[in-house]
């Protein structure tokens, strides 16, 4: 376990130096992966589901790029986009791929359906926190409405 979270944080790292990632980020994108890979195994444990255990790593991977964006004052995607690497699911596009070549229908279904589902667990984790944050932050009122969300004026017709 030691050994995989260790990996995570070196990938991540150098996922920030291929990214151009500031070298004073760089570790901070790294313990970002690392810790969000150490979340993935404990709840891979604890649910023994591949999808539930991305989707709440990445929650937590998003909620720790929130904060240290807020903390360094940088764009929070500095350390989101590395700090989600170790999730994406290359070994299933792979898998994918290989069962095209072959004439395996059966396996590429199956990998093709997996690989859908956990790349929809990293987008729902991401989208949840920032939702949270787009409605904490500043105040601000994401309102659906046709009334400005300032004043309570109706907005001017149009001609």
């Amino acid at each position: 376990m030691l050994l995989q979270i260790i990996s995570a944080f070196i990938a991540t790292a150098g996922f920030s130096i291929l990214f151009y990632l500031p070298k004073k980020y760089i570790i901070h994108a790294g313990m970002t992966g690392g810790f969000g890979w150490f979340i993935y195994l404990i709840s891979l444990k604890l649910t023994d589901d591949t999808i539930i255990s991305t989707l709440t790593a990445t929650i937590i991977v998003a909620l720790t790029s929130h904060l240290l964006a807020r903390i360094y004052k940088t764009p929070v995607t500095m350390f989101l986009i590395p700090g989600v690497i170790p999730f994406v699911p290359g070994a299933g596009m792979y898998q994918i791929v290989t069962g095209i070549v072959e004439g395996n229908v059966e396996s590429t279904s199956h990998y093709f359906f997996e690989t859908l589902q956990i790349a929809g667990a990293i987008a729902l984790g991401i989208f949840i926190i920032d939702t949270f944050f787009r409605r904490k932050g500043k105040g601000q009122n994401y309102s659906c409405n046709a009334i400005d969300a300032n004043t309570d004026n109706p907005p001017e017709e149009l001609p």
